[in-house]
């Protein structure tokens, strides 16, 4: 952990028994670099998670003073919900930055007295009053406005969209991933992929958790985020909402929590939702109501049981649970859906990328029929996401249910 010495580690997940493998941390000390003091120490989970070498651990270094805990506060000043961020704007004019976190912080129900503000904390344990300027429930995004006294680094640079591809890498060439001037990195199986946070509380150490990019099927359940990406480390509720990071230190996208994994929300969806957001005013929740998986994981699927010579050697979105409007208009289970617009698709992050431009318009599906293999061209109307309609996440660190 960041700026913590072993002895006074903080770093036990309070929903996790005491014995589980990411409460076993393995503090590493880093390698000599230019980082600050607080910035010296990284906890590491000795049995969940991949060993991070050295030259990584000089990119966290580089990166980790962009990263920031978040906390709900109740009227009597106590910590509520924790949560990390991380800065990725900073006008220094103003001295007004922009956090990323994640929504939780900002939820209202029966569980929690209601929060009075959100603090954001640096590494230094300096806090600072938040203002929402963008909270949506959907993707679970928050976006918060800062007023801060110094100068503080961000990683407005740093982020950048994925490009999925599931053929593996040669791993000399990993840190090749990002094309000069590119704004979009591939991202293969077995690529390292690292997950920050911060603790809200003193010393304020850094969280950093190493694992690889996995293009398995992160969750089946329907009402749960099918965008997600999957990375095989594990981490604490309290890093939801942080960056996670790739061996050039790019920011791939946000972090969330499971049991058995780390899911995470890929920068492509936030770059478009905040870029839609802020020419707008208004959140970018797409849909066309078909709840399907990348055919390449359809042997996972609990809704559908698909040949495994079904679609033989093509790719795109297997339709699993099409909706009553998709049904009249010959969309059925089973069929694959391989272009929108004439663009192709092969898993349900590239039909967001196109779907966010064309939010109460239809769409063009090129969808190839389970039955007989032929192809047919259906129009679906693209539109937003009702609210009974949202995605779940979990609510909050201290219970493990959903909102």
């Amino acid at each position: 952990m960041l700026g913590e010495p072993p002895a006074k580690r903080r770093d036990i997940d309070p929903i996790a028994p005491t014995n589980h493998p990411w409460n076993l941390p393995a503090t590493l000390e880093l390698p000599h670099c230019s980082c600050k003091p607080e910035e010296r120490y990284v906890a590491i989970p000795r049995e969940a998670n991949l060993p991070i070498d050295t030259e990584a651990k000089r990119v966290v270094a580089r990166v980790s003073t962009a990263v920031v805990a978040v906390a709900s506060i109740d009227a009597d000043g106590d910590q509520l919900r924790k949560a990390s961020g991380f800065v990725v704007e900073f006008d220094e004019a103003s001295m007004i930055g922009t956090v990323f976190s994640s929504a939780t912080i900002a939820k209202r129900d029966c569980f929690f007295p209601n929060f009075e503000k959100i603090k954001v904390y640096l590494f230094d344990g300096a806090s600072y009053d938040a203002t929402i300027i963008a909270c949506d429930y959907h993707w679970n995004l928050l976006v918060l406005s800062v007023s801060f006294d110094k100068v503080v680094k961000t990683m407005s640079m740093k982020l950048v969209e994925l490009s999925e591809n599931r053929n593996s890498r040669n791993p000399r060439l990993e840190r090749c991933s990002l094309l000069p001037h590119s704004a979009c990195e591939n991202l293969c199986p077995g690529d390292t992929i690292i997950g920050l946070g911060r603790w809200a509380e003193e010393p304020f150490g850094l969280q950093a958790n190493c694992g690889v990019y996995s293009t398995e099927r992160w969750t089946a359940f329907h009402r749960l985020c099918q965008e997600m990406q999957k990375a095989t480390f594990l981490n604490t509720y309290t890093a939801i909402g942080g960056p996670a990071i790739n061996r050039n230190g790019r920011v791939i996208g946000m972090l969330f929590q499971s049991r058995t994994c780390t899911p995470f929300l890929p920068s492509n969806i936030i770059l478009r939702w905040w870029g839609h957001f802020k020419n707008t005013g208004k959140y970018c929740r797409p849909t066309i109501r078909v709840f399907g998986v990348n055919l390449h994981n359809a042997q996972s699927s609990p809704w559908v049981k698909v040949p495994t010579t079904l679609h033989e050697g093509l790719e795109g979105l297997l339709v699993e649970l099409p909706p009553r409007a998709a049904l009249s208009v010959g969309l059925q289970q089973k069929d694959l859906i391989i272009q929108c617009n004439g663009r192709r698709v092969a898993t349900s992050l590239q039909l967001f990328e196109i779907l966010v431009g064309n939010i109460g318009k239809m769409v063009e599906l090129t969808v190839i029929k389970a039955e007989d293999g032929t192809a047919h061209s259906i129009n679906l109307p693209v539109e937003e996401t009702e609210e009974e309609k949202f995605y779940s996440w979990p609510i909050s660190s201290y219970h493990g249910g959903f909102f």
